[in-house]
């Protein structure tokens, strides 16, 4: 079987509707990678199949083609994913999401709970580059949360607002250090 005809098969049989035939085919695209695979997974995440949507981001999870980010992040933000969108979140974990901080914090303040474990992975293992006002902006929804706590799916587990404070807070004594730096 040339190339191309495993690629086609694999095409077909992610469209299958049958979960293990699905994921096995993901998984088959994942390894084979390159710019054909990226271009046919990335309009999957369009889809309004979630299972198929899964199967595209968990390929892109082990292509780690950093191209797949912003497509990520659309799908995750799309209204109709929004509680279907924890495995998106879960491929953003091998990509460099190090310009999207409000992105990430976005995700663990509005979206759903296995969204927001991945996004609070995020923050942990990777570095970011943003501005004084990225981290005010952050700060100020991290605020409304606590004024209104209904905004955050899941708050009232003990653990999110836990999780997201120390988030919040990590990254706010960072601002704080580097503006006592400035003014010595």
């Amino acid at each position: 079987m040339t190339q191309q005809e495993e690629l086609d098969q694999l095409k077909q049989e992610i469209h299958s509707q049958d979960w293990e035939r699905m994921r096995a085919a993901a998984y088959q695209l994942g390894k084979i990678g390159g710019d054909k695979v990226l271009g046919f997974l990335l309009p999957l995440l369009k889809s309004k199949d979630p299972i198929l949507r899964n199967c595209a981001a968990l390929a892109l999870k082990d292509i780690k083609d950093n191209r797949a980010v912003e497509p990520l992040l659309e799908a995750v933000f799309k209204r109709e994913n929004h509680k279907y969108n924890g495995t998106m979140v879960f491929a953003l974990e091998s990509l460099d999401c190090s310009q999207n901080l409000k992105e990430i914090f976005r995700i663990l303040f509005y979206e759903s709970y296995e969204a927001k474990i991945s996004a609070y992975e995020i923050l942990s293992e990777q570095e970011f580059e943003f501005s004084e006002e990225d981290l005010h902006e952050i700060n100020q929804m991290w605020e409304d949360i606590n004024l209104h706590p209904e905004k955050c799916p899941n708050y009232e587990y003990e653990e999110v607002p836990k999780m997201i404070q120390n988030a919040v807070e990590g990254y706010m004594s960072y601002l704080a250090e580097k503006i006592k730096s400035t003014n010595r």
